[in-house]
Formats: C-alpha cells, sequence, structure tokens
C-alpha cells in the first residue's frame, strides 16, 4: 500500500458575503414565481405563451411582475421564438489557456446558433463573481454557463438556476441542481499513475488542486487508487490552487529536507499542467534534469503543454469539447426548459506520453 503523507490543507477560503436580494430592474423570474406562488416553469410558460396557463395564474404572474417592478427582457422575447440572443460565460481566469480553449468550444457553437457569448472573467474573486451573477439575472443573457474556480455558495446557484437555464461545466457541483458537463478526472488521475509505476517510479510528489474543488478530489483518489497497486510506493502531497506558483511551491519544500539536495521523490504528478510546468521550473533552479533526475506528469494538454521544454507528459482532456456540448445543452435548455437532460456528461480522458516522463533514476 502506498503511504501517503498529507501536507496541512489550504486555510478555508472566507465564507461568501451574502448577496443582497434584488430589486427594480435586478429581480428575476424566480422572484416572480415565488410571490406569484407558482413554478419558474410556470411563470416562463405565462411570459413566453409557449405553453398555455389558466387566466387566473397568468394574472396572478402579471401582478407579481408589477409589484415587484420585474420587466420581461430579451429573454423572455427570445423564448418566443426558440432562440437565445445571448449567454454568459463565467470563467475564473481567461489568461490560462485552459479556459480560453473551453470558451473557444463554446462560442464555435453559439456563433453556429447566432447567440453571442458574454464572458465573465471573476479572477478567482467573490466580489467579481457576485457582480456578474446580477448582471446576468437582471436580464443581460438567457442562460448562463458557469465554471468554478471556487465553490459557489449552493443557494446561490440554485437562485441562479431558478432564474434561468445553467448549465456547470469543468467542475462538478454538487448540491447546486445544475446540469454538468465534465472530464473523468478519476480516470485521468488511474492514468497518470499506471503511468509512472511502468516506469518504476515509487516515490511521488502529488502536487494538488484545490482540495474544495471536485476535480481536485477526484484526479488525487484516481492517482493513489493507480499507486495502491504497488507495493512500496509512497505517495506525498501538497496543496495547490491550480496556478504555476503552487508548483514551484511544492516542489521548493519537497526539497528543503534534503541536505544535499537531492530529492526523495523520483516523480511529480500535478492536478494541472500550469504546476506541472511550475515545478519543472523550480526543479531546474536546483540544477535538477527532467526527467532524467524526476519526470514530471501534468493534466489538461493545454496548449503550452506540447511548447514547453520538456514537452510535457500530461492527460487530455477535450477541453473544446466540454465548452461544446455544454453550450449545445444550454441552448437546448433555453429553447424548451421543459425538455428531459441528463443531470451529468462525462467525457473520457486518455493519457499523451511526451519527453518530461522516463525511466525512474537508479538510486546510488
Amino acid at each position: 500500500m502506498p503511504k501517503e503523507s498529507p501536507a496541512a490543507g489550504p486555510p478555508e477560503a472566507p465564507s461568501r458575503p451574502r448577496r443582497p436580494r434584488a430589486a427594480g430592474p435586478s429581480v428575476g423570474i424566480a422572484d416572480v414565481a415565488r410571490l406569484a406562488g407558482v413554478s419558474v416553469t410556470t411563470v416562463s410558460h405565462a411570459i413566453s405563451g409557449k405553453r398555455p396557463v389558466s387566466e387566473a395564474t397568468a394574472e396572478a404572474v402579471r401582478r407579481a411582475a408589477k409589484e415587484l417592478g420585474y420587466s420581461p427582457n430579451r429573454a423572455a422575447r427570445n423564448l418566443r421564438l426558440g432562440v437565445a440572443d445571448s449567454i454568459g460565460l463565467i470563467v475564473p481566469d481567461i489568461a490560462n489557456p485552459y479556459f480560453a480553449e473551453l470558451a473557444r468550444g463554446v462560442e464555435d457553437v453559439a456563433a453556429a446558433a447566432g447567440t453571442s457569448v458574454l464572458l465573465c472573467n471573476t479572477d478567482f474573486s467573490t466580489e467579481r463573481e457576485l457582480r456578474y451573477v446580477e448582471v446576468l439575472r437582471a436580464g443581460g443573457a438567457d442562460g448562463v454557463l458557469y465554471v468554478a474556480g471556487e465553490p459557489p455558495e449552493p443557494d446561490l446557484l440554485r437562485e441562479l438556476g431558478e432564474a434561468m437555464p445553467l448549465v456547470a461545466v469543468d467542475e462538478a457541483l454538487p448540491g447546486a441542481g445544475a446540469t454538468e458537463v465534465v472530464s473523468d478526472n478519476r480516470g485521468g488521475g488511474r492514468l497518470a499513475g499506471e503511468h509512472l509505476l511502468s516506469l518504476g517510479h515509487r516515490r511521488v510528489l502529488a502536487i494538488e488542486g484545490p482540495r474544495r474543488l471536485a476535480s481536485a478530489q477526484e484526479r488525487r483518489r484516481g492517482l493513489l487508487e493507480a499507486t495502491a497497486e504497488a507495493s512500496g510506493t509512497e505517495v506525498r502531497t501538497h496543496p495547490g490552487d491550480y496556478l504555476a506558483a503552487s508548483g514551484e511551491e511544492a516542489v521548493r519544500g519537497a526539497l528543503a529536507g534534503s541536505p544535499d539536495g537531492a530529492p526523495w521523490f523520483t516523480a511529480v504528478f500535478a492536478a494541472n499542467d500550469l504546476m506541472a510546468i511550475g515545478a519543472i521550473a523550480e526543479l531546474r533552479r536546483h540544477d535538477l534534469s527532467v526527467p532524467a533526475d524526476v519526470s514530471v506528469v501534468g493534466f489538461d494538454d493545454s496548449t503550452l503543454a506540447s511548447l514547453i521544454s520538456p514537452a510535457l507528459t500530461t492527460v487530455r482532456q477535450d477541453v473544446g469539447r466540454l465548452g461544446a456540448i455544454a453550450a449545445e445543452r444550454l441552448l437546448a435548455a433555453i429553447e424548451d426548459p421543459t425538455a428531459p437532460t441528463a443531470p451529468r456528461t462525462t467525457l473520457p480522458t486518455e493519457l499523451v506520453v511526451r519527453e518530461s516522463t522516463a525511466q525512474a533514476r537508479k538510486e546510488a
């Protein structure tokens, strides 16, 4: 069995501030539904005319909308036509090539449907995320694609999902009630672990993503499942945040206790490519060669993975397809909010072997 020696996890994120109740033009369809005592779907039908409702129900919806100051926006008008004028895409860091590729997949599908994409880059900021959610709820979009950078407040997403169609992409969001389009992160973690074992690696430094995110938990779980199958294997985990600097920090910390500078580990598994690139940079600063001294495996197969030297062995996600399928799911939900849809779509991952991995080094 592998021995896992977890480092202290990252500090808990501060509690997300509660969003003030919307008023005036920021009132959403969910607010109207609550006051009228009907479902969000019924309000949608009463406004759009796509499904018949009784005159009493329609009158209740009109009264509630008037009392709250709710004015049907272009999303409601587009419901009559069964099309979307625009959709929102919330991402944590558009400078990361991974999210840029995902956004491209969304844009390709949306453009083909004649739909605009409103890009909301949160930069991992709670305040910016809340502000974007308010803008989208107030009528800036007919539906939302949500990419979590930090686990959101479930109540916030549930409310957003009641106000308009919502699809979570890249990260699973348990409890949010959203349709999800994700990759097989657990299977990808297993692929990385099996590859390292096949090269004779038995001592692995695992740089995790944020433990609060489902993707990070699943990648770690898959790696540990794979390495558990080989006796004498040791995996030590170090917290990370999916940014390159945390990959550098993890390696620096792991080397700090080595009196002769020789690493105790022969391989690094980083839960995304940016942290893997950071790890390679830090290994070089300590005059360690990749892969002669230490092999490195990433996760994502972002555009940078094949461009760095040595080219990065990594677990590929079909990121563009993730975005495209999520956009298709969202547009279908906008066209017919009552149509059944699969709660989760999981895309396969695959291992891409390049130059950053080799046989484990021989000990003197």
